[in-house]
């Protein structure tokens, strides 16, 4: 089983994450040992024995991790029974006091914070260099005097061969001391360790990439832009081997901050194209970490130089880890997980920090649109704040509109025989003059499927303009009378439409018909039964005319 998880096809490509395999294993095998009876192998493993492993761990702080690595490692594993593997997928992790808060994006405060905190180290980094780059070009020129040429001379040897000069015993020449010692000569010319690993922040911000990603970045890159042009867009093969070995590489784009997007941000010219910018801080370094390649023999962007060896017996480290990123929090005054907030500063987390460069994004990055929905955007108080304001904005303008949409007010066989007995007080009962009145029931503001009361004053133009809608929409119009003489038109309207819906994408159908069958069927429960069936039989062929064209859309105005 191991062997599968680890193996030459799998996603792991690292000996730690190996070893993370192996002690998910060892416990989960420990933990079956306790239960009795104990299976023998992966084969006799039942969902029982996957609930008595996790309740051993219910209550534990590594709960969460521990399901995450057996659900990962048995998740296409062939030997393990589907029932417990079921029993698996469905076990849920108790949050207990030690797990902490959920990680979430960092607020613009601390985002800032962080942000500002690695410009720093490098804007640090870029004169220091530079600077000592400039005393080694006039010390090469003869141009350095007294104390500069000695320094000079201690960058010059430090430069060809990668060491210091060195006396009999193996000490460092004086010269090294009086110029204020190993890391004040070597550092004029190389990145610290923390400075590297303030690059890979700043770019983790910048990209959204993965910290890990970006550590292991390529010094070697294609300008497809061409090189001698202006700065554009470099592409970069980098490595997820968390996508598989046939997902594993990928092309990554770094591109340059557009002339007109950088002329209003803030800052002056060159550090608001340089900080915003993936493709110049990218460059700067590798023009910072040249001498570190060189004799570290490395062929990653970020390398360093310490100048006491490493567990590896190596003074010039590449890449970045996360111990480098709690080290280089300490430094900076950031707290702990657990003491999150103190004095203002968040704590340093790489995760959060891509959560929160996917937020300000809104675009996937080396991931499927629905990874960035549902695992980095979903638990965005941010997120879910603005969803919060653009569905109460949906609901309120659905709500809006359904009250500015009213069906057509039917006048009933009732209404209509009072209002030839009285034609007055049928009109003060609706509401109009009584020559209105009149002239609905003479059939003289008729539409094609209701009457208006007045087509100058519709809701879809302005007063005095002839209303330009379609005659279908006068069934939810304000100005929309319905009477009795017009139900046959309107029941074969309604046949129709409803005869429409088989040969009709059920979106078109809907966009196209939906509110008006809502009105037809509205002013329909205004009658009987059989005076829809009397008026069914009333439909004559020059109603059914009349229908074809306002469906077909030779009624409405072109």
């Amino acid at each position: 089983m191991l062997a599968r998880n680890v193996s030459a096809r799998s996603a792991v490509k690292r000996l730690s994450t190996a070893d993370t395999h192996y002690t998910a294993l060892k416990r989960f095998a420990l933990a079956l040992a306790e239960v009795r009876p104990a299976p023998a192998g992966p084969s006799e493993v039942t969902a029982a024995h996957v609930h008595a492993v996790v309740d051993s761990y219910r209550g534990h702080a590594s709960q969460r991790d521990f399901l995450k690595r057996l659900r990962t490692t048995f998740r296409d594993d062939p030997e393990l029974p589907p029932a417990a593997r079921t029993a698996l997928l469905a076990a849920r992790v108790v949050p207990s006091p030690e797990s902490g808060r959920p990680r979430m994006p960092y607020s613009d405060s601390e985002w800032r914070l962080i942000v500002v905190t690695a410009q720093r180290d490098i804007r640090v980094a870029r004169t220091r260099i530079g600077a000592g780059r400039a005393l080694l070009a006039r010390y090469r020129s003869g141009d350095a005097v007294d104390a500069d040429a000695e320094l000079g001379r201690l960058l010059d040897v430090f430069d060809r061969t990668g060491e210091l000069p060195r006396i009999a015993s193996g000490d460092h020449v004086r010269e090294v001391t009086r110029c204020g010692g190993v890391a004040a000569v070597v550092f004029s010319l190389c990145l610290s360790q923390r400075e590297a690993t303030s690059f890979a922040v700043l770019l983790t911000t910048l990209t959204g990439q993965n910290f890990g990603t970006v550590a292991t970045w390529p010094a070697v890159h294609h300008r497809a832009d061409g090189t001698h042009s202006e700065l554009g867009v470099a592409l970069l093969e980098t490595s997820k081997p968390r996508r598989g070995p046939d997902r594993e590489h990928m092309i990554t784009a770094l591109e340059d901050v557009p002339a007109g997007l950088a002329e209003v941000l803030d800052g002056d010219a060159e550090e608001r194209w340089l900080f915003r910018s993936p493709l110049r801080v990218y460059r700067l370094l590798l023009e910072l970490t040249e001498l570190t390649r060189r004799h570290g023999g490395h062929t990653a962007a970020i390398t360093a130089y310490t100048p006491r060896q490493g567990r590896w017996g190596s003074g010039w480290p590449q890449g970045s880890t996360s111990k480098d990123v709690v080290r280089w929090a300490h430094d900076h005054g950031f707290p702990t997980a657990k003491h999150d907030g103190r004095n203002g500063k968040p704590a340093i987390n790489v995760v959060r920090i891509r959560m929160t460069a996917i937020e300000r994004r809104r675009r996937p990055v080396a991931h499927t649109r629905q990874t960035m929905n549902d695992t980095y955007l979903r638990p965005s108080r941010t997120v879910q704040a603005e969803s919060r304001t653009v569905v109460g904005a949906a609901l309120r303008d659905q709500v809006d509109k359904a009250r500015l949409r009213q069906n057509a007010t039917v006048f009933t066989t009732e209404f209509v025989a009072s209002a030839e007995r009285d034609t007055a007080a049928a009109a003060r009962e609706a509401g109009m003059h009584e020559q209105t009145l009149r002239d609905l029931l003479a059939g003289e503001h008729d539409t094609a499927v209701a009457a208006c009361v007045d087509h100058h004053h519709g809701p879809h133009t302005e007063p005095g303009n002839p209303c330009p809608a379609s005659l279908l929409n006068c069934l939810n119009c304000e100005n929309a009378r319905a009477l009795p003489h017009q139900l046959p038109i309107q029941i074969a309207v309604r046949d129709r439409i409803d005869s429409l819906r088989a040969h009709l994408d059920p979106a078109t159908w809907t966009h196209r018909y939906r509110d008006a069958i809502d009105g037809l069927e509205d002013i329909l429960r205004h009658y009987t039964p059989a005076e829809c069936q009397q008026a069914r039989h009333s439909i004559t062929p020059a109603h059914q005319h009349l229908v074809d064209n306002l469906i077909d859309g030779r009624l409405d105005l072109r």
